[in-house]
């Protein structure tokens, strides 16, 4: 393989994991636009922040400047706005808190470790260090992309993919795929290792995806009254370009009960 096919594989790779940063910018939009989180959680962002600066510092350690520390930090910087204006209108401004201060915490051990251990206080090689900071790099990738897959389990239950963002799941595995390539042709599995586990998730996403099409095997009838307990559906397997990502649900604004409600007594 030439340097300069190396050379866009890791281009298209840096690209689409911008992408996929920056997905939770729609949903970050709607909050600033009306000062209200919604139903959309905190967890997803925090484990973007996390992913993003457990790369870059992993991407610093072993000098990898690109794609892999430039992408991170800007990645870094991007979470940090998501989270800032999350927090901003968030009514659980207390829990919120506690979260983002275990993630500072966490992230400020990385840091540390990886700065004086930088400077040889740690009696360790750089290769030594790059192989733990490796491991963190790749316990954080997996949790980033566990929190949309309990969407799962909710296609299994109802045999409908109607919780799934198919657009949000193509392009993730098109992610995966570059940075599978990317890490084949460099030999290094630490970039492999847990695109396998993406590749081998979004795959079968799709295919629960043509499995329970929901042209075919829509919701149950009752499954909004079961679902008041579960919570909302999110966008149908055709895909809503409008959703970021699948770790976040489509919101109904708490609005349109009450206006039903006046219109209806207005009727009267």
């Amino acid at each position: 393989m030439t340097s300069t096919a190396v050379l866009v594989i890791k281009t298209m790779a840096a690209c689409t994991g911008m992408i996929m940063i920056l997905s939770p910018s729609i949903l970050i939009y709607r909050v600033f636009k009306t000062k209200d989180v919604g139903v959309a959680s905190v967890i997803p962002l925090v484990t973007l922040f996390s992913n993003c600066h457990a790369w870059a510092v992993w991407g610093y350690m072993i000098e990898n400047w690109f794609p892999i520390f430039w992408i991170y930090v800007v990645g870094d910087v991007i979470a940090l706005v998501f989270l800032s204006v999350y927090w901003k209108y968030t009514k659980q401004r207390r829990y919120v808190n506690r979260v983002l201060t275990i993630m500072a915490a966490i992230q400020a051990v990385v840091t540390i470790y990886a700065i004086i251990g930088g400077f040889g206080y740690t009696n360790q090689s750089r290769d030594s260090m790059s192989t733990v900071l490796g491991l963190v790099a790749d316990v954080t990738a997996i949790c980033m992309y566990a929190a949309p897959m309990e969407k799962l389990l909710q296609v299994l239950k109802y045999r409908s993919a109607a919780f799934i963002n198919a657009h949000m799941v193509i392009a993730g595995l098109t992610n995966n795929c570059l940075w599978f390539t990317y890490g084949v042709l460099t030999d290094n599995w630490f970039i492999i290792s847990p695109n396998i586990i993406f590749i081998s998730l979004n795959t079968f996403s799709l295919v629960l995806c043509v499995v329970f099409d929901p042209k075919t095997h829509p919701l149950p009838e009752d499954f909004h009254v079961q679902g008041d307990n579960e919570g909302e559906v999110m966008s149908s397997c055709k895909g809503d370009s409008t959703l970021p990502s699948p770790a976040f649900e489509a919101m109904h604004s708490p609005l349109e009960c009450i206006q039903v409600s006046t219109t209806g007594q207005q009727l009267r």
